[in-house]
């Protein structure tokens, strides 16, 4: 069983949605419509899918990868003109060689792939189409079928069943679709085989099905999308919102309360009311008294000033939305407005009402590396006469050998192949390469002074102010557990919520539940919390710290054998 996913972008909708992207990376509630189709794909352990890609297609591949975060390798099928939905089978034909599923790459299937290929395996012609229940306006033709569920008739009046551009097929049938020529699933290839009477047969799939074609559909597919998490994780609400649900409706934020999702690294005023369900994707700022209600689905970096209010609407990522401004039912980007309903879209040129984030978003994270910089000059300024001296005694006493450098991972580099961020973390030398103890090894370890030259680490980058544990790469392998990679979406930093609730003798799987959790409910003002807290944890720390044995690892090995 094979899998093909057409994601040409060969014909351009929902501008000025997809003025900057493919539509198949439209976000459905901040996850890219291929993403869903993907998981489905996962669910059902498909392991053989590729992707046809044409305009954009960059931008598809950068976001997907290998398919490994799904669970199977992706193949990508490149083309260099237009072929159509059919011209593009016939350009992967050679990569083909079995039962191939062809779902189009910017459209909503909420479809049972395993009734699907089963459906397709009971009777005796080489194509399936996938149907649905008609769309209004949508201009697929509809299909009539006999008693044995094959094809009869293919027209606009046909039946009321309507064709949604997905078929199951043999390979044998590449050979009726023209080569180098520009060739449609819907408009030519179906026709042409009914014509000559080959039998296709019609599965109608019971789940959700969008084409995404209209704005209308997009705003319906925001909507289902959010209404199907909501009812998933609070079942008494489960008649809200729109009659249609979809199955697997994952979203990419946490559940701060019933119906209320919040992406990592926000900031939400606490004047902010909040109406469910409602989704707050990560990196946004939702100012004062701000009212978000029921249906709202708010991206990526988006900024919400003062007094807004925003209601059953979508605002995508990087958005600025003035202060008192009043959305209701619309679709918001940078710099327009849609009326999904009437499908006029309305430029706005005012960037005090509906703007771009995404400069003020870069000078923010900007702003917090300059002072990050800035606090850790001043903490190496502060300590300079500290760190003068120990450096000095512990160069004289081992020899010049007074710096260890160990190599720690940090955040996550790429989601797809989940490469982290490595380093050399610095700090003073306690111990020589026996196990002993250096002449002020002991000292410094009683009283953490060793770590005092990861002030350093902090200005070059290698570590945050507050952040995740550093753990060396031998502790980082043993992270298996696929809730144990969510804490490297944060970096490593000199304290922590790890340094707070745990002691160095602490197993690694108190700190990785303890890193995970800070991750999940991270905040700025979490932090400056933490890094207020860290000095009279240490002090406290230092206060209960057993004694340490005065013998050295060699004088304790020894008595360990005896």
């Amino acid at each position: 069983m094979q899998v093909l996913i057409l994601a040409t972008d060969e014909q351009p909708k929902l501008r000025p949605l997809t003025a900057t992207m493919p539509t198949a990376l439209l976000p459905l509630v901040d996850r890219p419509v291929i993403a869903t189709t993907l998981e489905i794909l996962g669910r059902c352990g498909c392991p053989d899918v590729l992707i046809s890609l044409y305009e954009r297609g960059g931008q598809i591949a950068a976001y997907v990868g290998g398919g490994r975060r799904w669970g199977f390798d992706i193949k990508y099928v490149t083309q260099r003109e237009a072929w159509g939905s059919a011209g593009s089978l016939r350009w992967a034909g050679s990569l083909l060689e079995t039962t191939t599923l062809v779902l189009p790459g910017d459209a909503l299937f909420d479809l049972d792939l395993a009734e699907a290929f089963a459906f397709h395996q009971a009777h005796d012609g080489k194509v399936t189409a996938i149907l649905h229940t008609p769309r209004p306006g949508d201009p697929r033709p509809c299909v009539r079928l006999n008693n044995d569920q094959r094809i009869t008739e293919l027209g606009a009046a046909a039946g009321d069943l309507q064709v949604t551009g997905a078929i199951i097929l043999e390979p044998e049938i590449l050979q009726a679709i023209p080569d180098h020529e520009h060739y449609d699933i819907v408009a030519d290839l179906l026709p042409e085989l009914l014509a000559a009477n080959e039998p296709m047969y019609g599965f109608q799939m019971n789940g959700y099905w969008n084409p995404l074609a209209t704005f209308r559909d997009y705003h319906e597919a925001q909507q289902v999308y959010l209404y199907s998490a909501y009812a998933a994780s609070t079942p008494e609400e489960a008649m809200a919102g729109p009659v249609d649900r979809l199955r697997y409706p994952s979203l990419e934020a946490r559940e701060m309360a019933p119906g209320i999702w919040v992406g990592r690294e926000h900031s939400i005023h606490p004047t902010v009311k909040l109406a469910p369900p409602v989704y707050i994707g990560q990196h946004s700022w939702i100012g004062r008294e701000v009212e978000l209600g029921f249906g709202t689905i708010i991206g990526s970096n988006v900024v919400i000033d003062d007094e807004a209010t925003i209601i059953q609407s979508s605002i995508l990522s990087n958005t600025y939305v003035g202060q008192l401004v009043h959305i209701e039912h619309k679709l918001v980007t940078p710099g327009s407005v849609n009326d999904p309903v009437e499908g006029v879209t309305t430029e706005i040129v005012d960037p005090f009402l509906i703007g771009q984030v995404e400069s003020k978003q870069r000078n923010r994270s900007s702003l917090r590396r300059t002072l990050t910089n800035l606090i850790a000059l001043a903490l190496i300024l502060l300590t300079s006469p500290l760190l003068g001296v120990i450096g000095l005694l512990n160069f004289l006493t081992t020899g010049g050998r007074m710096l260890v450098r160990e190599v720690k991972v940090g955040q996550r580099l790429n989601e797809e192949n989940g490469r982290l961020y490595t380093f050399e973390l610095i700090h003073f030398r306690t111990r020589r390469h026996d196990g002993r103890y250096t002449l002020l090894g002991k000292w410094l370890e009683q009283w953490e002074l060793h770590r005092l030259p990861e002030f350093f680490n902090v200005l070059r980058g290698d570590l945050e102010l507050v952040g995740v544990k550093p753990l060396s790469r031998a502790e980082a392998t043993q992270l298996t557990e696929e809730w144990h990679q969510r804490r490297h979406d944060m970096p490593a930093g000199l304290t922590g919520l790890w340094y707070l609730q745990t002691e160095g003798t602490t197993d690694l799987d108190t700190v990785i539940v303890t890193d995970v959790y800070y991750t999940a409910t991270r905040t700025w003002l979490e932090d400056v919390r933490i890094l207020l807290q860290t000095p009279s944890v240490w002090a406290r720390r230092i206060r209960t710290r057993p004694p340490q044995d005065n013998r050295d690892e060699k004088t304790k090995n020894q008595i360990s054998r005896m």
